[in-house]
């Protein structure tokens, strides 16, 4: 009796310690996933190669994902656990001066 008792508490222990594990490595996905969106936007800004959907003027909001249409960023090899990244580019001058300020929040899931 003893043996199955702690046979059950070390499953669940481990159990446990595999779940967290997976959440923290979702959780870390979606920080760098983050990171990409916002050096991306950074690309498009300096390079100014596409005006329509990266205009010099007003606050915009892009979302990065795996697929979609229009001014959507596509980008197929984000993990699974990341569902998409808002790319968030402020008016000008909304940071230090004669700049803009940039923003990414990553949205992932923990099944």
């Amino acid at each position: 009796m003893v043996v199955s008792v702690l046979a059950t508490v070390m499953l669940r222990i481990m159990s446990n310690q595999a779940r967290l594990t997976h959440h923290q490595v979702s959780r870390i996905q979606s920080i760098y996933a983050a990171k990409a969106g916002i050096v991306y936007a950074l690309d498009k800004l300096r390079r100014n190669d596409d005006n329509a959907c990266w205009p010099n003027t007003g606050t915009y909001t892009r979302r990065m994902q795996r697929s979609g249409s229009g001014c959507d960023v596509i980008e197929t090899d984000l993990p699974q656990s990341i569902q998409y990244v808002d790319i968030t580019v402020e008016e000008p001058n909304s940071g230090i001066s004669n700049t803009r300020r940039v923003r990414a929040k990553a949205e992932y899931t923990f099944p």
